[in-house]
């Protein structure tokens, strides 16, 4: 084999290793990764540690359903917030609005967090051990926070 036709390739050879990288770590996954699940919440791990004051140690990050978290908040003797109300007086006909629950994760924080403590509790006046926080993923911002002194033991980690 000659330098020139070495040469060749070792560059197509190069090209065609990139483009593999490339599309392998860009692409839609065929696999899942077992740290899947947690990695869609990583966005709101900052939000969630300063809702509780870079107070308490993190103890389950998961995805979560509109269902589960409303279960959640009735476990722990809060309501479920309401769903948004559509529009009055919209000039186009009346059609039922769908209102899709977005991506969303529960964040649990365990320590020591005294009434008034966690801003936006529901309800507000609980002093706990425990935070939850349902928090949603795409632009992280609160879908709703509880405090309480037990864990349910669906989420025991």
């Amino acid at each position: 084999m000659t330098a020139r036709r070495w040469r060749r390739c070792a560059v197509v050879a190069g090209v065609v290793i990139a483009f593999v990288l490339a599309t392998a770590c860009s692409g839609p996954r065929m696999w899942t990764s077992v740290t899947g699940k947690v990695a869609g919440c990583a966005a709101v791990l900052p939000l969630a540690n300063g809702i509780v004051h870079n107070e308490g140690t993190l103890t389950l990050v998961r995805r979560i359903s509109k269902s589960e978290a409303d279960a959640l908040s009735r476990n722990l003797g809060a309501a479920p917030p309401a769903p948004p109300r559509s529009q009055t007086g919209s000039p186009r006909p009346h059609r039922p609005v769908r209102f899709r629950w977005p991506k969303a994760c529960l964040v649990v924080y365990h320590g020591d967090y005294p009434r008034g403590t966690i801003v936006g509790a529901s309800p507000p006046a609980v002093a706990g051990h425990y935070t939850l926080m349902v928090l949603r993923v795409r632009h992280p911002s609160v879908e709703r926070i509880l405090v309480t002194d037990r864990l349910p033991p669906s989420l025991k980690p």
